[in-house]
């Protein structure tokens, strides 16, 4: 095997490698048009907004201190930035969070770098770039302002430093207590996985001393990131609260999180691994039976995979982003397996064996993981589910222009960004889908959503025109936004209203809700 990189970076190297990967990471960063997941706006830039302007719709969560603020914080202050510098009126609004979003991503690439070089050397390294660089999703996940990412940025470079197979250097098991530490302040439930990573450095240590001397440090930088957290929220919240309690709360103890979806105990490991790595899976898996059969990496980052897996499969709803910060440790084994491939070593009759003759194309690798990840990232980042995002820039046209003076949104909730986007403050609402907070109310809970899918015509009326309904008035606005899936359903009632459809734009050729399918529509009132 190669010499092993030094976790140490060398700066000038380093910050040139960044430079470069920022440049490519800023490329696509611009090229994404579209909207994948509610939580890329509702639960940081929508929240960030609030906190630099004033104004900005907060989800439930935040009204009940289920989420850390440390997270929207980072994009809070590029709001206000390019406020003192008079750009929040210009394109940058909406550009500069994902300019944001690069450098987490570059940042993510260039942790998987070292990483990679400093536990399987450097051709390993450079192969585990490259799976970072291709990867759709990094492309399309990472690279989209979610809490997930900034948590995978801090993991990696956790990583980087990490003393693994026990090999204890104190001031790189410093730095690396304290990028775990930033990242389970980001995002609490990080905490699962360098947990895992925790109890398999101390059980690898020979001696006591050295296993009190970890849990004595990663004692005393937990206390301060817990304080930090604290006073973070306190900042936020303006009174003393601690979100992970409330967390467990809603999530475990009242078993809540179903509301978005029950998923298999095993969704983990046969929908988020294929998912997050496609066509890489099957050098992932190789790299790691490698690591167990011959030796030739070490098999704890694998071991801790596989464990923060299991803790984040203990809660019934599960969603594929959640493993995002595991994504550098299996570019890791793909570039193990992926530079095994590519080697011309014969194999050896040594008791760690060189892998077989050269039997795989370099070239043939490089192109099918190109084109298996690049094409889905331009689809997901260009085509798919562009029109939620379309809708909102001609709504803040039409708003700045004054011919927009109030929008509804008669969607599932959370379908499109909202004032983060439009950035002009006019009065906005939606369909709201608010889960109770005891589970003794499941069942009989109501959210307007759900009311407006079962009796669409009768709902439109009630909030509207009717004064005796038990459903909430709300404001007729000047424009309604909705699915053309659902827009047939109303069409003639909304006319009776006074609205004429007036534009519309292509979403998607393709949704796994059905209450999501079709373009979306844009319905004005009559002049």
């Amino acid at each position: 095997m190669e010499t092993r990189g030094h976790t140490r970076l060398r700066s000038t190297h380093g910050w040139s490698l960044f430079a470069a990967l920022l440049v490519v990471r800023i490329v696509n960063a611009l090229l994404i048009q579209t909207y994948i997941h509610p939580d890329e706006t509702w639960q940081s830039l929508e929240v960030a907004h609030r906190l630099a302007f004033g104004y900005g719709f907060v989800t439930w969560e935040w009204r009940h201190a289920l989420r850390g603020f440390a997270h929207p914080m980072l994009f809070a202050a590029v709001y206000r930035m390019l406020w003192l510098l008079g750009l929040d009126n210009s394109f940058l609004i909406t550009t500069a969070p994902y300019l944001l979003a690069a450098v987490i991503g570059a940042s993510v690439d260039l942790a998987t770098f070292y990483f990679a070089r400093r536990i399987a050397g450097d051709n390993a390294a450079r192969w585990a770039l490259f799976c970072s660089a291709v990867s759709w999703s990094m492309s399309s996940g990472i690279m989209r302002p979610l809490v997930n990412s900034a948590e995978t940025a801090f993991s990696a470079a956790a990583y980087a430093f990490w003393p693994w197979s026990g090999a204890l250097q104190t001031p790189n098991l410093y730095i690396a207590l304290l990028f775990a530490a930033v990242a389970c302040i980001v995002r609490p439930t990080s905490g699962a996985l360098w947990l895992c990573a925790g109890l398999v450095l101390v059980a690898r240590q020979p001696r006591a001393s050295r296993a009190l001397h970890i849990i004595f440090a990663a004692s005393v930088i937990g206390i301060a990131a817990v304080a930090a957290m604290l006073g973070i929220d306190y900042l936020g919240y303006r009174r003393w609260v601690f979100p992970p309690y409330q967390f467990y709360q809603f999530n475990v103890h009242e078993g809540l999180a179903t509301w978005f979806g029950e998923s298999h105990p095993l969704y983990h490991l046969y929908v988020s691994m294929p998912i997050l790595f496609t066509s890489m899976l099957p050098f992932v898996l190789h790299g790691v039976y490698m690591a167990a059969r011959y030796r030739v990496v070490s098999c704890e980052p694998a071991i801790v995979a596989l464990g923060a897996s299991v803790l984040f499969s203990l809660v019934g709803h599960m969603e594929y982003r959640f493993l995002y910060p595991l994504l550098p440790i299996g570019f890791v084994y793909a570039a193990v397996s992926i530079s095994s491939l590519t080697n011309k070593t014969k194999r050896s009759s040594t008791p760690t064996p060189s892998p077989a003759p050269r039997t795989w194309s370099v070239k043939r690798i490089a192109m099918m993981l190109l084109v298996t990840n690049i094409v889905p990232a331009f689809y997901l980042n260009m085509v798919h589910q562009r029109g939620v995002v379309d809708v909102v820039k001609h709504l803040r046209q039409g708003a700045l222009s004054g011919t927009v003076q109030s929008v509804g949104f008669l969607m599932p909730c959370h379908s499109t960004p909202f004032y983060s986007h439009l950035h002009v403050n006019i009065p906005m609402w939606f369909l709201s889908c608010e889960p109770p907070l005891v589970k003794s109310d499941l069942e009989s809970h109501y959210w307007e959503a759900d009311d407006f899918e079962q009796h669409p015509a009768e709902f439109i009326h009630d909030i509207f025109e009717s004064n005796a309904s038990k459903r909430v008035q709300h404001l007729k606005p000047s424009h309604l936004v909705l699915y053309d899936c659902m827009a047939h359903r109303v069409h003639s009632a909304l006319n009776e209203l006074g609205y004429k459809e007036c534009n519309r734009f292509f979403n998607t050729h393709f949704n796994g809700d059905p209450r999501r399918k079709g373009d979306v529509v844009v319905y004005c009132q009559a002049q």
